[in-house]
């Protein structure tokens, strides 16, 4: 537990959480070596370091995009474009208004394999796993 915890913690580090979500939390994966030429992905984490990217390139339309999928409408575009509509009139405009164009994030780290990574060296210093040989 403690080689979790301290992984965790370390993975900290590039996730900036500001919202709790239907999963967990929303927040915004902030790994260094993600491309500056586009959004910082919109994810969402779980009590068991589980991640999921969200579409949209902003918090709002990731949170929009998320609720299309639950609204009562017959698909997802013309839910979140209903979304977007009631989001513009409480000033708070999206920056698209088209479900199928918006951004997909694609992270350049994953961030599950980077926590599973980081724990996994947590271990190995505790002595509770063996170090892994590289395959040559």
């Amino acid at each position: 537990m403690q080689a979790v915890i301290a992984g965790g913690a370390k993975m900290a580090r590039y996730v900036k959480l500001v919202a709790a979500g239907g999963k967990g939390w929303i927040g915004y994966w902030l790994h260094p070596d993600e491309p500056t030429d586009q959004p910082w992905p919109v994810i969402e984490l779980d009590t068991e370091f589980s991640y999921w990217g969200m579409s949209g390139s902003t918090l709002a339309e990731a949170c929009a995009a998320d609720r299309a999928d639950y609204h009562d409408e017959p698909d997802e575009g013309t839910a979140f474009s209903l979304l977007s509509a009631r989001l513009a009139e409480l000033g708070l405009p999206l920056s698209g208004q088209d479900y199928d164009a918006l951004h997909e994030p694609a992270c350049a780290v994953d961030p599950e394999e980077l926590t599973e990574e980081l724990i996994e060296a947590e271990r190995v210093k505790r002595g509770l796993a063996r170090e892994r040989l590289s395959p040559r």
